[in-house]
């Protein structure tokens, strides 16, 4: 099924509503252009679990590597 997408006056772009109901609002995605074809690709972030996991373990974090962590997980946890 075919839907049409609008540019407002504030130059973004409405999406119809079944299209955004795919998507949360703080989901983020990267945009070109293609001729007179517009891209959209949502951007997923690798998990924080990920890059603890991927941390290496002779080098222990740093405090403040480990509060940026723990909000990053809470920012994801209230996304979900």
């Amino acid at each position: 099924m075919t839907e049409i997408a609008e540019l407002t006056d504030q130059r973004t772009i409405r999406l119809p509503a079944d299209v955004a109901a795919r998507f949360r609002p703080a989901d983020r995605f990267v945009v070109w252009a293609d001729g007179d074809t517009l891209h959209l690709k949502r951007i997923t972030p690798p998990r924080v679990t990920d890059q603890v996991e991927q941390a290496p373990v002779e080098e222990p974090m740093s405090m403040e590597e480990i509060s940026k962590l723990v909000h990053e997980v809470r920012r994801q946890r209230k996304r979900e």
